[in-house]
């Protein structure tokens, strides 16, 4: 058996949808959300089985509970550090993160599923004896606001807090992957300077859109801030149809006229001038690749 044929025997990774029982229509996600939040744990690797299926229980319950308001899916990162979880919370508003603390307060259901005892074999325990003390962080990321193909106007208002990141191409909203129909998520973070931070985020947004326009249905790219945080970290999410749609994603850059020209191009105008590489700071900009986590509801 070839290396091909054998790959091609390997389990398919679902998509994120498949964490709950709503509807994909009734979820919200990376491509219509205008609030997002990004949170990540660490598990202790000997509680990592029962953490998963912690988080398992947790998504099923916040997504029926919050139809309309709140989506939240959970994600292993792969290609890294080994037992660390993402959850990614889709919101439309800020405001919308309150009904999640009043689930918090007094749901029931909330309540078993945050205390009941998961490690009976173990000493006893949930979550928090789970996940390495200290390792639990959120970062807030909103579409980037100020770069949209939409026209906003009376007969057509929004209803997020910053237009939708499906707004950054010019296709179809049934053309898009995106954090739930895809199999595979690329997150990357870059810091930008202070001076060039204009120029960064056109260029990021020129790109994300041609990525996600020359690769439709293989690879769709949207362009966050990060806000309440660092200032001038820049967020994408890439999300990939299969393993072999990153491979493609990286030969579009020799094989594509016009996105050769974006990345030699000369974003910076002022001084010496200089590509996209001025606008970074070296170091800054790492990939981490995310899967849905699958098949652990208790």
């Amino acid at each position: 058996m070839t290396a091909a044929e054998n790959s091609s025997t390997l389990p398919r990774i679902r998509p994120a949808f498949h964490q709950t029982t709503v509807p994909l229509d009734k979820l919200l996600n990376s491509a219509d959300a205008g609030f997002l939040i990004h949170r990540v744990g660490q598990l202790r690797n000997e509680f990592r089985e029962e953490g998963m299926t912690f988080s398992a229980d947790l998504v099923d319950l916040i997504n029926n509970a919050q139809v309309g308001y709140v989506s939240i899916f959970a994600f292993e990162e792969l290609f890294g550090t080994q037992s660390r979880l993402h959850w990614l919370l889709h919101l439309k508003e800020p405001s919308d993160y309150r009904r999640m603390l009043d689930m918090v307060d007094h749901s029931k259901k909330w309540a078993e599923v945050s205390t009941k005892d998961r490690l009976p074999t173990k000493g006893g325990g949930n979550w928090e004896r789970m996940f390495v003390e200290g390792s639990m962080t959120e970062t807030i990321i909103c579409p980037q606001h100020g770069l949209s193909h939409h026209e906003e106007d009376d007969d057509h208002p929004l209803d997020t807090f910053q237009p939708p990141a499906r707004y950054q191409s010019r296709l179809a909203y049934e053309q898009l992957l995106h954090s739930v129909n895809a199999p595979l998520t690329v997150h990357r973070r870059l810091q930008v300077r202070y001076a060039l931070r204009e120029e960064a985020r056109k260029f990021w947004f020129d790109w994300a859109g041609h990525v996600s326009e020359a690769m439709v249905g293989r690879a769709t790219a949207f362009l966050y801030e990060e806000m309440w945080g660092q200032q001038d970290r820049l967020h994408l999410l890439i999300h990939l149809a299969s393993p072999d749609a990153y491979h493609e994603l990286m030969a579009l850059q020799e094989s594509d006229p016009e996105l050769r020209r974006l990345m030699a191009s000369q974003v910076v105008a002022d001084g010496d001038g200089g590509g996209w590489h001025r606008t970074v700071l070296d170091g800054t900009m790492t990939d981490t690749l995310w899967a849905p986590l699958h098949g652990r509801r208790s």
